[in-house]
């Protein structure tokens, strides 16, 4: 090999080493922002899995509200049921 082979052997790799520098900053730019998309994905997971807690609260408390009209109208029927058993007794025992 010549000098002037040599010289265009090693402006060829002085190119090649440029262009693989440029695919290297253009990986590290992606792998970067895939980087950061994994830390936005466990802070959402964590948020969500927070907000499942509150969704699964807010349901025992809307069953809890659901559960006292019932009672209430149990209660109710009881009450009036009394009343009528009192009033037919006294009637009764008069």
């Amino acid at each position: 090999m010549n000098e002037t082979e040599k010289e265009v052997a090693i402006a060829e790799l002085k190119k090649e080493i440029g262009s693989i520098k440029h695919r290297l900053d253009d990986v590290e730019k992606i792998v970067d922002a895939v980087h950061g998309l994994a830390q936005q994905m466990g802070e959402q997971t964590i948020e969500i899995r927070h907000m499942n807690e509150i969704i699964k609260n807010l349901n025992e408390d809307v069953a809890k509200l659901k559960e006292k009209p019932a009672a209430r109208w149990e209660s109710l029927v009881g009450t009036v049921i009394g009343a009528i058993g009192g009033a037919a007794a006294a009637l009764f025992l008069k």
